[in-house]
This record gives structure tokens, sequence and C-alpha cells, in this order.
């Protein structure tokens, strides 16, 4: 992976992400996010749930609200705001494409 200006990791390009897929991708500091590609685009959020660490690539998606698995948390992958029984918000990271490929801030 290539790091640019020390923030943008490349992710490289998730032509196969259809709407409504959802990949893990482990960053080079080892840091595990979720890549979701809904009908609103592509978005990056923490890919453990904030409660219990549940992995978040096993819950549901309904069009930009993503669901916990295990105790039903749900947030806005937008904006990672906490929906009905949340306690917590979910951390969501900023994607930009660049020909054809994906680059990621955190």
């Amino acid at each position: 992976m290539t790091v640019l200006a020390d923030t943008w990791h490349s992710l490289g390009t998730f032509d196969d992400l259809e709407i409504g897929d959802k990949k893990e991708v482990t960053l080079p500091d080892g840091k595990l996010v979720l890549l979701i590609r809904t009908q609103s685009g592509m978005h990056a959020c923490c890919a453990d749930c904030p409660h219990q660490d549940t992995p978040l690539a096993e819950g549901m998606l309904e069009g930009d609200v993503l669901t916990c698995p295990l105790h039903f948390w749900q947030w806005d992958i937008n904006t990672g705001e906490a929906i009905g029984i949340a306690e917590e918000p979910l951390a969501v990271f900023e994607l930009r494409q660049e020909n054809g490929a994906w680059f990621i801030r955190v």
C-alpha cells in the first residue's frame, strides 16, 4: 500500500464490490476497516462494533444504515451517528477515488 501525505493510504480498486457488499481491509498499521458500497457510494468505517468488538461485516445493511449482528446497534455509515439503541458512534473514515483506485484517510 502507498502512503500519501502521511494520512492517505491506497486501498486499490474495488470494481467487484457491488451495492450492498462489505469488505474488510487491513491497513499498513494493522487497523481493520470495513468498506461498504451502497446506493449512495463507497463508505469506510471501523470494522468492529464499538460495543463488544463484533465484526460488522456480519451485520445487516439497509440503505445507509448498518446494524450490528449481536445486539442490533445501528449507525448511519455516512456520519457514524448512532441510531436507536446504539450508545456510541461508529468511527467513519474519508475515502476518495483517483484513477480508479481508492484511498482512505485515517
